[in-house]
């Protein structure tokens, strides 16, 4: 409602101004944003299957993922689906777009999915064979205190591997989650 009530002022003010207010219009155009070079991403083009292990689950989770560049040249977008396991009886999908930044220097993945998931994380980009992601919008909840960065190994063009922990509220446990995902 607050946005409704701004853009209602912005618009009555507009015509407020009178237009001799000597007011100079830029014609000089916005310079497009330089597309992201994917190159040291290419290898994720394509569909692969995931293992992943928790320990605090006595047994891995399956997810597909396909990863595709978008026709706009800027994003390459993943599509995750979880294939139901035990104690999680619906399956899940998520959603990433991942770009570059050149301003910032550094990877986004912007993230959604079912049951109201969301993420942020930004990485500074590979170190060999080996990238980092940190969550920029981790805030401590009930059930997670803290978490660590993830991890992303590629160990050849079509298999990698992934790490991450987390500490639960509660118990204060550390609970290690670790990924092999081989290209279909």
């Amino acid at each position: 409602m607050r946005n409704f009530r701004f853009f209602l002022w912005l618009s009555l003010t507009t015509f407020a101004i009178p237009l001799s207010a000597g007011a100079q219009v830029e014609s000089t155009p916005i310079p497009a944003a330089v597309k992201p070079n994917f190159a040291s991403m290419n290898f994720l083009i394509g569909t692969w299957r995931c293992s992943t292990k928790s320990s605090r689950r006595p047994l891995a989770y399956i997810t597909t993922s396909t990863y595709t560049r978008d026709a706009s040249g800027y994003w390459l977008e993943e599509t995750t689906t979880v294939k139901p396991p035990a104690w999680e009886p619906t399956a899940l999908r998520t959603y990433d777009k991942i770009t570059y930044d050149a301003d910032t220097k550094r990877w986004i993945d912007v993230s959604y999915g079912d049951q109201g998931a969301y993420g942020l994380t930004t990485s500074t980009g590979w170190n060999g064979s080996s990238i980092v992601w940190h969550d920029a919008a981790f805030a401590p909840g009930t059930s997670m205190r803290s978490n660590s960065d993830t991890t992303m190994m590629k160990e050849s063009p079509s298999k990698f591997n992934t790490s991450s922990s987390f500490v639960e509220t509660g118990s204060g446990r550390t609970i290690t989650v670790n990924g092999i995902c081989t290209k279909k």
